[in-house]
This record gives structure tokens, sequence and C-alpha cells, in this order.
């Protein structure tokens, strides 16, 4: 399946040091092509590109950082919207790229695709790249003089090519041009990242190619000319264990699927392995791929009712005893490659369940559920009738809106809603970001929501989106004047970097490809707002009054750009419908290594039954000359409760907080000439430092006494 590129005269320089789509010409076909076509725009702020959502423009997940204060994004637009963007005042387009036609689209969907050949799939596994050293997760980097903080200083090497990606906190603000130099003389630059008006750190648009040998970097405020050097810290280098020869993998080498050949699958899988697995109906029925009426280019034996969504659950005892795990996909219906990375998964865990070690362990642990497709009635839509359906196929709210007809799932649950004014989603209909009447006014939604509320041992989550290569958690709203929804503490940012190591590393392991340090993170720190998504509606538990965390929960976006060699720069991977045999397949494949990842982060959570230990940077055995700033070390991400006034740390003691956004911890300032500081630890799990009872007055806390002269 190759796609038609057109792209608009004058932008080949613009793009040059931008993302690039790099696509085979297409032959002309007696089939006229979809209306809608991806456009590549460039946007003066963030804030400008908010208010073409609100208009109803629908922006993929493909957004970024452009040159200077620019953003770019990849939208979809019909032709009198591209006309209307190219007359938009702060907006240039920079390249437009049409989809497969339809029938290039079915030659890719099982039953009309060729099967992979072995030989095949082997070729699509290159050897990965073992060249990092271990990271070792350093904390930010503080000038001096407090004004700049390196917040993050990653390299990696990928396809051959050592890179660089940097962000940097300047208390100069937006303004403020940083100057960067490696110890190697090369020069780098930065923009100041600037969401909905607020000044958030300065970054780099993508990652930038090493020379030499550069072990830091040296960053200079134009404002006042503070300086600050960091070392820079290797990404994605967990070292994790290689799966053994004989591992079974490459089950979907047959095309992309429609929810009848995914549920006959399904189906058979736990008909074939009754003691590990089971299908799971949910309750709420979809209105049906037919709802709307008119004509329909699906076969005439797929269903036109609604359907009953149904998941795969899997574990040797699936009793709600163990901890669980919820692995959901295509809630938007163009993304194609997303349900085949669950059934890769599921796949992979019942053909290597009793000859891989680390898969028995992992069915003997956890208790899974893989929900392949949320929202069957659009993809059948997708994959048949138009590429570009994103919604469900409800004719309820805007009759004969065309691809933006019902609601776009992601935008429909509770937490940080738009109807609570939270930005990121549209209340009105038609739009792509619709969130529909109400939270929770779908089907698909409601049957997501109750599968988590009738298990409550589900700990862990797992959605997978196309495209744009983000990895991603909570908060992930911001209203209009961007106060995001309750941030994560500390300790529970730092646990979903850490496994974000483990994740991204199993991504990594199938084909070198990396998901980039500056796309990993919340959603409203990297990304955007996203109101009413459904990560946030688990993380908080459907109620954002607190940031405790109901349900880890993770966003994949496959279709990362990958650095080509030969051409010395980044590319993108075919959007929502990569050609199967090429990419799609390799896409697959790389995500199901990666949902493996959170199962093995999942399974360490549950068996985790070791204290944290904490460590202060001060020693109560001398004395100070002046005010001393405490930082703690932990063993594992863990949250410190603390005093300085003698007392015993309890619940409702304070606890060490985030220093802004990306940020490390604030350190807590002593000034007194005696202070007794006493804390103890505890992690994720609940476990406690030193079996320390800060309800029962049992144990001791740590202690120590620090004396100013």
């Amino acid at each position: 399946m190759t796609h038609r590129r057109r792209w608009c005269a004058g932008i080949a320089l613009a793009l040059a040091s931008a993302l690039t789509i790099t696509l085979a010409p297409q032959p002309a076909s007696a089939e006229d092509p979809p209306v809608e076509q991806l456009v590549r725009i460039r946007v003066d702020s963030t804030d400008l590109l908010r208010e073409l959502e609100q208009g109803g423009l629908d922006i993929t997940h493909d957004v970024g950082q452009g040159p200077g204060a620019t953003f770019e994004a990849t939208v979809v637009t019909d032709p009198a919207g591209l006309e209307r963007l190219r007359t938009e005042d702060g907006v240039e387009v920079l390249g437009t790229l049409d989809g497969p036609t339809r029938e290039e689209a079915r030659a890719q969907l099982k039953g009309n695709a060729e099967p992979l050949t072995g030989r095949q799939k082997d070729a699509l596994k290159p050897a990965p790249s073992r060249a990092n050293k271990p990271g070792r997760g350093r904390p930010p980097v503080v000038s001096p003089d407090g004004t700049l903080t390196v917040l993050r200083a990653d390299t990696w090497t990928t396809g051959g090519q050592r890179m660089v990606s940097l962000e940097v906190r300047s208390e100069a603000g937006r303004d403020d041009r940083l100057s960067v130099t490696a110890d190697t003389g090369q020069s780098l630059t930065m923009s100041a990242f600037v969401d909905q008006g607020t000044y958030l750190y300065h970054r780099q648009s993508q990652p930038v190619p090493l020379t030499g040998d550069a072990g830091s970097v040296t960053v200079r405020s134009g404002a006042d000319g503070s300086e600050v050097t960091a070392p820079l810290d290797s990404w994605l280098s967990s070292g994790v264990t290689d799966f053994p020869d004989g591992f079974r993998w490459g089950f979907t080498d047959d095309g992309y699927v429609d929810s009848e050949q995914t549920d006959a699958l399904i189906e058979k899988l736990a008909a074939d392995n009754p003691d590990v697995a089971e299908v799971v109906e949910l309750p709420n029925e979809t209105v049906g791929y037919g709802a709307p009426g008119g004509a329909l280019a699906a076969p005439a034996s797929y269903p036109r009712e609604g359907k009953t969504v149904k998941a795969l659950r899997i574990g040797r005892v699936r009793d709600g005893s163990k901890t669980g795990v919820l692995l959901y996909a295509q809630e938007h219906a163009r993304e194609w490659v997303t349900s085949l990375v669950a059934l890769e998964t599921a796949q992979r865990l019942l053909a290597n369940d009793g000859t891989d070690p680390l898969t028995t362990s992992m069915i003997d642990d956890l208790d899974i559920f893989i929900v392949p497709q949320v929202n069957p009635d659009g993809v059948a839509y997708a994959l048949y009738d138009d590429l570009y359906q994103r919604s469900n196929r409800n004719p309820a709210y805007c009759p004969g809106a065309g691809t933006n007809l019902g609601v776009d799932l992601n935008r429909n649950f509770r937490v940080g809603s738009v109807h609570e004014g939270f930005v990121g989603a549209s209340a009105r209909c038609p739009s792509s970001t619709y969130a529909g009447p109400e939270p929770l006014s779908e089907s698909e939604s409601k049957n997501t929501a109750w599968l988590v509320e009738q298990h409550p041992n589900i700990k862990f989550a797992m959605n997978t989106h196309s495209f744009g290569g983000y990895f991603m958690w909570s908060p992930g709203a911001y209203d209009a004047q961007r106060n995001p929804l309750p941030r994560p503490s500390l300790a529970t940012e730092q646990y979903f970097f850490a496994s974000s190591e483990t994740i991204l590393s199993r991504v990594r392991e199938y084909r070198d490809t990396v998901v980039w340090p500056g796309r990993t993170g919340p959603i409203s720190d990297v990304l955007y707002s996203a109101a009413g998504n459904s990560g946030d509606d688990l993380f908080y538990g459907g109620d954002a009054e607190d940031n405790t965390p109901h349900v880890y929960a993770w966003n994949f976006e496959v279709g990362l750009p990958r650095w080509d060699a030969a051409s010395q720069r980044w590319v993108d991977t075919g959007a929502f419908w990569p050609e199967f045999a090429d990419e799609g397949f390799g896409q697959a494949m790389e995500f199901a290594n990666g949902w493996y990842g959170i199962l093995e982060v999942a399974q360490a959570y549950a068996n985790d039954t070791t204290d944290p230990t904490s460590k202060a940077n001060v020693d109560g055995r001398g004395s100070y000359s002046g005010p001393v700033d405490v930082l703690w070390e932990t063993s594992e991400p863990a949250t410190i409760y603390y005093t300085t006034d003698g007392s015993r740390p309890t619940w409702d003691s304070p606890t060490v907080q985030q220093d802004g956004i990306r940020g490390g911890a604030l350190p807590i300032r002593l000034t007194k000439d005696r202070t007794v500081l006493q804390w103890f630890a505890v992690d994720q799990k609940g476990n406690v430092e030193g079996n320390y009872d800060p309800d029962r007055g049992r144990g001791a806390p740590q202690r120590e006494v620090i004396k100013i002269r």
C-alpha cells in the first residue's frame, strides 16, 4: 500500500530540519481518493492550535515543537479546510499527504494481504543496538545562582547515530535565549516551550545528532550570563532480559483486522487454552456499524447491527486475587496497528506459557485483560469506508456529519472533561474530538469504566494509539488557565519514569526504535490537554479528588519517527495506515514488546515485599555554618514523610514535593540552630522503611540532628 505524496511548493527547505514524510509516489488509480487528507501545519502558538481544534479541525497526535516558539502538527482536513488553513493568520501549510485508496486499504486487510514468510519476518527484525551504558537517572542540575536548571540531558544511539535531547528551565522564562555547547565544542539550539501562554521550559524540536564523544553540555543564559554544566545521561539502557531462543512471536502476520476477525481469534484462543484464558463480554452493546444508515462498503457478511465488545482474560488464577492489568486499543478507529499489538501480545502469552519462564511466571502472577478493539463500529467504517474515521458510529448527536459523525471515545470520560471546563475536546457536534453530551454517554467508554469497576484488582493499564511516538501518563488535561488535574506525587512521577525504562527498552529491543525522552512524561507536560481521556479516568478513579493513583495508566503512541542513516534525518513511518508488510507488522511487534514490558512492571509490583531505604544528604555528627538544604536518596521511587520538630512522623506529616514540571525533589531548608529531623520512606506498593508503623507508633523512624553554627 503506497500513498500519494503532494508537497506544497516551496516547503522542501522548511521541512529539511523538521519531521519529514517519506513515502513512495503513487501511480494513477482509477478510484477516487478519500476527500480528506493529512496536512502538516506550523502555527505561531498552542493557543492558535487550540482555537483551530475548537473550530472543528481534526488534530492528530503528531504534534511537536517547531522552530523557535512555533508548533507543528499533522491534521486531517478536506480541500475546503485546507484552503482556509492557507489563509489563516499564524498558520503555515508545510505539506499534504493523501492516504491510500479504498482498494489499496483493502489489500492490507486480513484475508487479502499475503501472509509474511518467516524470512520476511526475520528481515524486519534488525539486531538491537546495545551501545548505551547503564543510565543513572541523574537528578536535575542547577546553576550556582539557581537561575538555570537542566531538567534532562539524555543521549542514546539509534541507527548508528548518537543523539542528544535537552530540557532546561530558565528563571528568566520564555524570552531567555539559551546557548548550549557540548564539551566537544558542538553548538546546540533550544526553543522555549510555551503552552496556553505559560512558559514550561526550553527544549529541542527533535533529538539532534551528536558529533564526537561528548560527555557533558554547558548551558548559558542570554538573560544574565549564568551557566550550568550537566553530564549526559544514557536513555533507555536498563538492560532488559532478552527473550530466549525458541520464543514464539510474529503471529499477526497477515494484515489488519476487523472486529469479526478479532472476536473469532480471541474466542479460539480462549477455547484452546481454557485453563488460563476466557472471554469476557462487556455489558454495553454498541449502536452498530450501520446505525447511521446509507451505503456501506463492508462485506455483506459483516454485521450492521450493534456489537458486544469482548475482552480476553488471561491468568492462571482469575478470581480477583492477583494484580490486574488492562491492555486496550483502538479507541480511535483509524489507528489500525494498535489492535494488532493486542492480538500479538495475547498470542505470545498463550503460545509461550510453559516454555518461556518469563511468560509462564507472568501468567502465574497476574490477571490480564486484553481489549483489542474498544470501538468496533468505528473500526469497520475506517477499514471499509473512510480511512479517517476517528470516533464511534453513534448518529444521535450529529446526523449527516460524515467522518466527524459520532463521539471521540477518548474524550468521553469523567475526569477533566470539557463539560467541567477542561480544554482539549469539543462540546459541539460535529467535531473529531466531540466529547458527547455528557461523560460516559457512550457504550464503549462505559465498557472500559465497567471493566475496571468490576475488577478492582486492576492496578495497571496501557492504552495504545497512533501515531506520533509519545509515551505518556497523567495529568492529561488542564483548564483554560492551564491549571492541570492534580499532579502525581514526586514518588509516583519517579515510578512512572523508572517503569518507562523497562517498557520502552522492550520496545527498543525489537528493531532499535527509540521513543524520545522529550515525548515521555505526563500528557500535559509534553503534548497538550486531552480533556476527558480514559487514562486520567483510570488514574484518578473516576474522580479527581486527589493524586492517589487508583490505576497506573500509560498511553502509547505507535508510529514514532525513526532515524534514517542514509538521509541523516528523522522520517515518518506511515501515519495511521503504514503499509503492512514494510512497516505495520514491525510497529505491531515492537509495541507488543512494550506490552510485555508493562506486564513485567506489574509483576514486579505484585511481588514487591522489600522495604525501601533512604539516606539524607546531611550528617548529624558535625555542624554547618549556614542554612542546610536537605535532599534524600532512596533505593526506589518512594515518598518521604518528615518532621523537623522532633515529633514522630505520621501519614499526616509533610512530604517531599516536586520542584516544578519535570523537576526533581524540592529541598527542605533548615535554618534553626538545632533541628531534629525524622522521616520514613514508603514505596508505591505501600512497603514502609524499616517496618516503621506510623499509625501505632511501632518502630523507629530515620533520624538526624542538624546543628547550624
